[in-house]
């Protein structure tokens, strides 16, 4: 008999419990996340939190955004002794057990405050370490054309992913890259026996830009904290990586634009000057669209790569706690597309494809 199909969208509670378990299951521990994996387990058993689970807006993950409005009250000051087993608030390595009898007081206790956040935000993680993603491709489009670089990002929450120049890089098994000075550094596993491209000593980027239904303002401090609440508790490093980025935006402020995605790309991709390799890029943030949207998205593309060459780099999940990062090539009404790499979807290793 074959596994049901689970429909992220639907708030029944049969799809909610397959959601939670594969939470558990699959997607928390593939990016080290003990806490969390433990407690969507016995959520998924429990008929309240499901319900509360249930209230988030129709296209968001239950899981990312019952968790996150849980740490944003925690972070901002909530006293239960919850608190305790996230390490971010207690100052420990690692998670205690037997946290899920407190998690769900809190829930219950604070299910108003959580039910207005999961009704009115959004899944806006900057995972920052998918930037160790992100600089071979660039390298190998940059060394491929031999031109400047212009950048448009679809979903880029806070924009701290198109700063990925100003950051440093350490490919453990592979190549170090950056600015030294850089007080971020973002470092990653490298596997397989296939070596990375060749990381030019610097990567001109002409244009950069990105498009989001809600962008991220990182001068705001309460916007600021929903982005730490989408982090993982026990992501120490992670939050403190959070931290350089958000100083270093401040200091060289990305460029977004508010509104659709589909329909604003059209004239965001007329602004790109000529004169450069134009990559428009997504990670994980194309399962949040309805299918209809992706197929427009893609048409789009195709469209405007008959007026010139363009490329579209994506780094989505694959349902099996990897990611793929896929590099389509669209010019004169012909596309190609290749896989560059395997690799976790928060960044922690990579693994590039054989050439």
């Amino acid at each position: 008999m074959s596994p049901r199909l689970v429909d992220y969208t639907s708030r029944d509670p049969e799809d909610l419990v397959e959601i939670f378990n594969f939470w558990g299951r699959v997607d928390a521990p593939s990016v080290g996340g003990k806490l969390y994996a433990e407690l969507a387990f016995e959520i998924a058993r429990d008929p309240d939190l499901l319900s509360l689970a249930a209230e988030r807006q129709g296209n968001q993950p239950p899981p990312n955004m019952l968790f996150a409005a849980v740490q944003y009250l925690l972070l901002g000051g909530e006293q239960h002794e919850l608190s305790e087993h996230y390490p971010i608030l207690a100052g420990e390595a690692e998670p205690k057990g037997a946290a899920f009898p407190k998690f769900r007081d809190f829930c219950l206790t604070h299910r108003d405050a959580i039910v207005r956040l999961v009704r009115t935000r959004w899944t806006q993680t900057c995972v920052l370490r998918r930037c160790v993603c992100l600089l071979p491709s660039f390298a190998r489009v940059f060394s491929a054309t031999g031109q400047p670089l212009a950048l448009l990002e679809v979903g880029p929450s806070a924009g701290l992913n198109l700063l990925w120049d100003r950051y440093r890089y350490d490919y453990r098994g592979g190549p170090d890259w950056g600015d030294p000075g850089s007080e971020l550094l973002l470092d990653t596993e490298k596997r397989g026996p296939a070596p990375l491209p060749e990381l030019p000593d610097s990567i001109e980027v002409a244009w950069r830009m990105g498009v989001d239904l809600h962008p991220v303002d990182i001068t705001d401090d309460d916007q600021v904290r929903w982005l730490r609440a989408l982090i993982f508790p026990e992501h120490v490093e992670r939050h403190a990586q959070m931290a350089a980025a958000i100083r270093i935006g401040r200091a060289h402020p990305p460029q977004l634009v508010e509104g659709n995605a589909v329909e604003r790309l059209p004239e965001l991709l007329e602004q790109a000057p000529r004169d450069a390799a134009l990559v428009v890029f997504a990670t994980h943030t194309l399962y949040q669209f309805p299918r209809e949207a992706v197929r427009s998205l893609l048409k789009t593309l195709v469209s405007h790569g008959e007026k010139r060459p363009l490329f579209f780099l994506s780094m989505e999940g694959t349902g099996i706690g990897r990611s793929e990062l896929l590099l389509t090539h669209y010019v004169a009404g012909e596309r190609d597309t290749v896989k560059l790499a395997d690799c976790n979807p928060h960044g922690v290793w990579i693994e590039w494809a054989e050439s």
